[in-house]
């Protein structure tokens, strides 16, 4: 498995955007650049909200926009809770097709 060159995250909904507060510690303790790259384009309904898979996939479906990518190399992708996979799956498209070589991600809740 490739190592993350860098790192960036989901941001959250939550006041403070604590997803990206963990992300920018954790790069600072294992001395990797963290860049926000993704942002949230679209306000929609949270994953947990929605009941289907169908249904999720299409509430992500424009919901994130991610900048230009400062490094290709692998990246270490952050977010808070895993409802669906289809954030992850979604925000992960875009970084690859941004230039990213791969996507790891970790998610610090369940």
């Amino acid at each position: 498995m490739p190592r993350p060159a860098w790192i960036t995250y989901v941001p959250s909904r939550r006041p403070g955007d604590p997803v990206g507060d963990f992300a920018h510690r954790l790069a600072d303790r294992v001395g990797l650049p963290c860049h926000a790259v993704v942002d949230l384009a679209d306000d929609k309904q949270t994953q947990s909200e929605v009941h289907n898979s169908a249904q999720q996939v299409r509430n992500v479906l424009g919901a994130f926009a991610v900048a230009a990518v400062p490094d290709t190399r692998p990246v270490l992708l952050i977010d808070d809770t895993v409802n669906s996979r289809w954030t992850l799956t979604t925000v992960a498209r875009h970084l690859r097709r941004a230039g990213v070589s791969s996507v790891l991600p970790l998610v610090i809740g369940g």
